[in-house]
């Protein structure tokens, strides 16, 4: 670690304490309810925005330099890094404000005695679940045989997501057009294993354990298939954060759980490598800081490099926040309508051009958009701010489903698989991207939010009967 200055030593001095006060604001949280989206999302945030700059500052001699987004990180001063850290510490400031205001006395976040009741005795819940989870089920495994048909073999398959990664590679170069939507849909296989789970703690019912195994293996089939190494450890990290009891150690089995997927990475790469292309190479990286500045210093570079980008691309005047749909109807039926996919542009796909121009190469991969960078490429801070002020108020909404259910563990894993799933919404902003590749996570999300209004609708039925039960009772005893 290098200190050259007095603004150096200025600056390390915020930097620390900035980091303590996440930390102790993050473990209040932990200790008063656990783990919950805010105190994910403010972790992650701090990964991404915070850390980052701190290493990239104090601990030159491990920059990484074989990344197009950390050349160009690396060509700038210490106070460029650390204003833009700054900006990015107010928008976190507004995120945590606006999550604590009560606009209704009524609002309070706090845990409720009433939400304790337990789900067990729902059979109308349990039917309408398991009636969703079955036909996800179906739709996930039809559509990844259907494309194994369609490539020739399971070994074709599990390499396809390698031989169509980057931005000059087309999917049509290895199946037909007409199987692309299935891609898409397959992504639902992620949904089952939880939801089966979900119905196996409601009934105890042993076949709803066989179908969480298949479906579970058909999800690490796909996974394997899509060659994510962060989507596979987080579809994996809510079930070892609940049922091994991390969130009982607190920070400490985060910061592990962290060390543990960071170790993994290079060999996670070499099996999809192998699948792909039947044999493998495990990189020897020189240490863990050069590459995790690798693997996460894009979001920062990104919003560090905002204002060349706006030039390369100009103003994108919430333009993403409406094609998105466009982007997951068939290019079949856009035809019919005088539409085409390919006058789609995305923003991901401007940033990575962006990338491309400044160093004067040929991109081949994507550089995403995270989430302080998409909300500017809009209209600048104009959008950007409006935007950390929602994000706050979803981030409360879905906290006060995490408070309904505490202590239901197999709805304890379905809310953390949608929290930890922010670690890649946070990285990768663009609604395109979202729908396409988290599809899972949002209908997750959205059978989350059905199942939170039928047991507070039967919650509120339950209370109002006994409400006039025991006016019953009263008059019955005063007559």
């Amino acid at each position: 670690m290098v200190i050259e200055s007095i603004f150096s030593y200025s600056a390390f001095i915020i930097y620390i304490c900035i980091f303590v006060l996440i930390y102790l604001f993050v473990k209040k949280i932990i200790s008063k309810y656990g783990f919950n989206g805010l105190s994910i999302f403010v972790l992650t945030f701090s990964i991404f925005y915070f850390l980052v700059p701190f290493i990239q500052t104090f601990f030159k001699s491990y920059r990484d330099n074989t990344s197009l987004f950390t050349i160009l990180l690396n060509r700038m001063s210490d106070s460029e890094i650390f204003f833009n850290f700054l900006i990015s510490s107010i928008c976190l400031l507004i995120i945590i404000t606006s999550y604590h205001i009560r606009f209704k006395s009524t609002g309070n976040i706090e845990f409720k005695e009433a939400y304790k009741r337990s789900l067990i005795d729902n059979n109308l819940l349990y039917k309408r679940v398991k009636l969703i989870t079955n036909t996800i089920f179906l739709v996930g495994i039809l559509s990844i045989v259907l494309l194994i048909i369609e490539v020739g073999s399971l070994k074709n398959y599990l390499a396809l997501g390698s031989m169509t990664r980057g931005l000059d590679k087309s999917p049509t170069e290895y199946i037909n057009s007409s199987y692309l939507q299935l891609i898409t849909l397959s992504v639902v296989i992620l949904i089952p294993p939880y939801l089966y789970l979900f119905l196996y703690r409601m009934k105890k019912d042993k076949i709803m354990i066989f179908m969480f195994f298949i479906s579970l293996f058909f999800a690490v089939l796909y996974l394997l298939y899509n060659q994510g190494r962060a989507p596979l450890i987080i579809f994996f990290l809510p079930f070892f954060f609940v049922i091994g009891k991390i969130k009982k150690r607190g920070m400490f089995g985060l910061v592990l759980l962290f060390g543990l997927g960071l170790f993994l990475l290079s060999y996670l790469d070499a099996i999809f490598q192998y699948l792909a292309y039947g044999y493998y190479e495990i990189e020897q990286s020189e240490n863990y800081i050069s590459q995790f500045l690798k693997e996460f210093s894009y979001p920062f570079a990104n919003f560090s490099l905002r204002y060349e980008l706006i030039d390369f691309s100009g103003f994108r005047y919430m333009y993403d926040y409406v094609i998105w749909p466009f982007t997951m109807i068939p290019s079949s039926l856009l035809s019919l309508f005088g539409l085409s996919k390919e006058a789609i542009t995305s923003v991901s796909t401007f940033n990575t051009e962006a990338y491309g121009a400044f160093l004067g190469v040929n991109t081949t991969g994507g550089i995403p958009v995270d989430f302080l960078t998409f909300n500017f490429y809009q209209f600048g801070y104009i959008s950007l701010l409006p935007m950390c002020f929602v994000i706050g108020r979803l981030l409360r909404m879905l906290d006060k489903v995490f408070y309904f259910f505490k202590g239901n563990i197999a709805i304890t894993i379905l809310l953390y698989r949608i929290s930890f799933s922010m670690i890649g919404i946070l990285n990768n902003s663009d609604l395109s991207a979202i729908m396409r590749n988290r599809l899972d996570v949002v209908l997750l999300l959205v059978i989350i939010i059905y199942i939170y209004m039928l047991e507070k609708k039967r919650l509120r039925i339950k209370e109002l009967n006994n409400s006039k039960f025991i006016g019953n009772m009263e008059r019955r005893n005063y007559n």
